[in-house]
């Protein structure tokens, strides 16, 4: 995961000129070093597994992978709209992210999010970025497992602050939850993996929830 750890903590304050520029570049290169980290995930994966992989798990793979990829290009299109902002409204990025990932993977007919969305959830990129990767692979893992007939998947997207400060996102499928005896804590694949290790990284506490009528991810944050 060390890869993982390249998104330094940083703020978008207002810069002239060049400097603006040598920021942005800055930021695109810790990305690309994001996404970088998550393919040699996937790579020490797949060279744990079988030599020969089926059609549709190659395309399962190479359609996550561009998920991801959408999300961070999402977001450096939305830091060039507001280029001095040091905040991001997750709320609405979210929207923006899911949105714009299911509907370039052609996901419509096999998903569908409700949103349910406080105006108070504002964060500094640096946690908007891992924060929206964390939202994208729930909701891709919920279209791949959450129905094993394939049928549409319903999937809630909640994002709050309580009285402390402290922000709560939360996702919910209508699904059959994880596999008796799972440990969240230890066990699934990259997918697994990647949300604990983004978790970690901004300083979420990840919790899961799991019975026959759904799968909820929370993760909380400190105000």
């Amino acid at each position: 995961m060390a890869a993982l750890d390249t998104l330094s903590s940083e703020s978008l304050s207002p810069l002239p000129g060049t400097e603006l520029v040598r920021e942005a570049n800055h930021r695109i290169a810790n990305h690309l070093s994001m996404i970088v980290g998550m393919v040699q995930i996937q790579a020490s994966t797949l060279s744990k597994g079988p030599d020969v992989l089926s059609r549709s798990t190659v395309h399962d793979i190479l359609q996550d992978m561009a998920g991801k990829i959408l999300s961070v290009s999402h977001l450096h299109r939305k830091l060039a709209d507001t280029p001095h902002s040091t905040e991001i409204d997750l709320a609405g990025y979210l929207v923006e992210s899911c949105s714009a990932m299911i509907n370039s993977l052609g996901l419509n007919k096999r998903a569908g999010v409700a949103y349910h969305l406080s105006g108070k959830c504002l964060v500094p990129p640096e946690k908007a970025q891992p924060l929206a990767l964390i939202a994208n692979e729930i909701v891709m893992n919920a279209v791949k497992h959450a129905h094993p007939t394939q049928i549409p998947t319903q999937i809630s997207l909640s994002c709050r602050r309580n009285a402390q400060g402290n922000m709560f996102l939360e996702i919910y499928d209508d699904g059959v939850g994880l596999p008796e005896n799972f440990d969240e804590k230890n066990d699934g694949g990259v997918g697994f993996r990647l949300i604990r290790g983004l978790a970690k990284q901004i300083g979420a506490a990840l919790q899961v929830e799991s019975s026959s009528l759904g799968l909820l991810f929370r993760l909380t944050l400190p105000g």
